[in-house]
């Protein structure tokens, strides 16, 4: 213990200080380890579903899912079917809906239509409700022309399209588990 007052309240600063620093860092590791844990816990997951993991894996570096499937609403499935013929023809689905390299794929929910198609470009959203689901591609992806994509990464990105409502159940489930 400390005989000054000046050293006393000082000291106090810096001891409180330090636990912060302490506190927030050790929040930032519980944050790192938890994400650690729920990619683990999802790999056993989706092993659990039947679901290939690496090829998951792969397509998450091309697609970009924003939003549930399940929770897409009524035109989810054209989402995904026109993001699945894009990526297997190179060719932009048409003029109406656009090109995947544009703009996202998306439902969104508006007045009582809950999952009308409504496709934006990227950085965008729709002049009135919002997306509820949309399937795009990353940032890294758009950059690289169609005809750079590799048959295995093609692949990979219509697999996971495929079954894209049982890789979100399973993430889900890990997810779920790992709060727990």
């Amino acid at each position: 213990m400390t005989a000054s007052l000046t050293t006393a309240a000082r000291e106090l600063h810096e001891f409180n200080v330090a636990l912060s620093a302490h506190i927030d860092a050790a929040k930032r590791e519980e944050a790192r380890l938890r994400d650690e844990i729920r990619a683990r816990r999802s790999v056993l997951e989706m092993s659990a579903a039947g679901i290939d993991f690496e090829k998951v894996a792969i397509a998450k570096t091309i697609i970009s899912v924003d939003g549930t499937y399940v929770k897409g609403g009524d035109d989810r499935a054209s989402v995904v079917a026109d993001a699945i013929r894009q990526l297997a023809t190179g060719a932009p689905i048409r003029q109406v809906y656009g090109d995947l390299w544009r703009v996202r794929f998306g439902t969104k929910s508006y007045d009582r239509w809950h999952g009308q198609r409504c496709d934006c470009d990227y950085g965008m959203g729709p002049s009135h409700g919002s997306i509820i689901f949309a399937v795009g591609l990353t940032n890294a992806a758009r950059k690289r022309p169609y005809a750079d994509l590799t048959p295995p990464e093609i692949e990979a990105a219509i697999y996971y399209l495929t079954n894209l409502a049982r890789v979100q159940a399973a993430e889900a489930d890990a997810k779920a588990k790992a709060a727990a």
